[in-house]
């Protein structure tokens, strides 16, 4: 009997084994597990390089207020193509300039970038102030310039400055109202300045005190304010001939009495002097003064000789402490190669009727064509070029209060010529 219950409850529990195994499974109360899948990296924005910080360059110059637009004008082109560099440009008048430029290299806080006349590479390569250009552009980027362009800014065998021109050069202004042609020569200008002058036209102006216009005087009599050697040379017969025939013209009233620069320049584009001595610089506001009644030509010669001006140009010359800072060097670099581009500088000869230092816009058929032009680049072959050494400013300096005492009757001829040479040696003497 046991036997056979147990058998059956046996029975019983397979049996239920097998219906629960073919059961429904139970629902899960979690999700299943999902494979794991990669994470993503969390977006970064990229990085942006700082912006450079831009370089400033400081630029002095000395031109006149006419060109002070124009300068401007070029800057802002410049600084538009060259985003990292700024500009700074401030105006100086000549000798303030050059004062201002010494003091502040020789306390290292000078402008990186001057724009003067030549003669400045003298006096700033002797303080070791400047740079050499050799050590800032190479051959082929002097090689689009004259020789007779950079030459005058040469010093002891070494170019101290770049030019954007080439001239600085007087010449002989007339208004064709009043005088038709030009003379031919100085005797016919002396005797049409005194037959124009009458009530309130004065037949002919010039800047009377100023040396500059007195060296064109100088060398028509054969002298020039530097001997070979560099040395000033006054105390002779072609310097005392020199004054004494200026010092006839304002005596004989072909000049004014009085009459400086400011003076020749107003009576001449107010319409009330027949003739003018000025440079190149002043083309551009005669042009505008006085339109096609603006006659230009070489001064007219004294005995037979050429009145021999001086040549030069404006040049960019460049701090040397420039030379060690690497940015500042490329930057500056920049700039000088677009002031002196042949572009900028056609627009010079466009706008101002300044002749080029570059040899293809010398080529410009709107040199040979323009009369103006025309008259500039004969009057420039007469020139000789301005010496840059040291020892002129020393020339300069002795000659000026000398040819002012002489105009002023204050002294002859002969003791100016004696007074000068005194004052230039005892100048250069302090220059060694």
């Amino acid at each position: 009997m046991k036997k056979t219950l147990w058998l059956v409850l046996s029975v019983i529990l397979v049996a239920a084994f097998v219906l629960s195994a073919c059961g429904p499974r139970p629902t899960p109360t979690q999700p299943p597990a999902q494979p794991t899948q990669p994470q993503a990296e969390p977006t970064v924005p990229p990085t942006v390089p700082p912006s450079p910080e831009k370089v400033i360059i400081a630029f002095w110059e000395q031109e006149g207020e006419e060109v002070d637009v124009f300068l401007d004008e070029v800057i802002a082109e410049f600084e538009a193509a060259n985003p990292d560099i700024d500009v700074e440009r401030t105006h100086y008048e000549n000798e303030a300039l050059r004062d201002q430029f010494q003091t502040a290299a020789l306390a290292e806080a000078a402008p990186e970038v001057v724009r003067v006349p030549n003669d400045f590479a003298g006096p700033f390569s002797a303080l070791d102030i400047v740079a050499p250009i050799p050590d800032l552009f190479d051959q082929a980027f002097l090689d689009q310039f004259f020789p007779g362009a950079l030459e005058p800014a040469v010093v002891k065998g070494t170019l101290w400055g770049v030019p954007d021109n080439y001239g600085n050069h007087l010449m002989l202004l007339y208004n064709k109202d009043l005088i038709p042609e030009a003379p031919a020569t100085f005797e016919e200008l002396i005797q049409k300045a005194k037959e124009l002058t009458q009530g309130d036209i004065q037949g002919f102006a010039y800047n009377l005190n100023e040396p500059f216009w007195g060296a064109g005087f100088y060398g028509a009599f054969g002298g020039w304010p530097l001997d070979e050697n560099d040395q000033p040379q006054f105390n002779n017969e072609a310097f005392v001939n020199y004054l004494k025939f200026v010092k006839s013209l304002k005596d004989e009233g072909v000049v004014p009495q009085e009459c400086d620069y400011n003076c020749a320049d107003t009576l001449f584009k107010e319409g009330k002097a027949a003739m003018i001595i000025n440079g190149d610089w002043s083309l551009g506001s005669y042009v505008e003064a006085l339109g096609d009644k603006l006659g230009v030509a070489p001064v007219p010669p004294i005995n037979g000789n050429p009145y021999t001006e001086m040549t030069s140009g404006k040049y960019f010359m460049v701090y040397k402490g420039v030379l060690d800072d690497p940015v500042k060097k490329d930057a500056v670099v920049r700039f000088i190669t677009f002031m002196t581009s042949a572009d900028i500088q056609k627009r010079w000869l466009d706008q101002f009727k300044r002749l080029p230092s570059n040899k293809e816009v010398a080529n410009d058929p709107v040199i040979t064509t323009d009369p103006i032009l025309a008259g500039s680049m004969a009057a420039l072959a007469n020139g000789r070029g301005m010496p840059a050494a040291p020892e002129m400013r020393c020339a300069w300096d002795a000659w000026r209060p000398n040819l002012e005492g002489v105009m002023a009757g204050t002294i002859t001829p002969e003791e100016a010529a004696a007074a000068a040479q005194q004052a230039a040696d005892e100048c250069v003497a302090t220059l060694k």
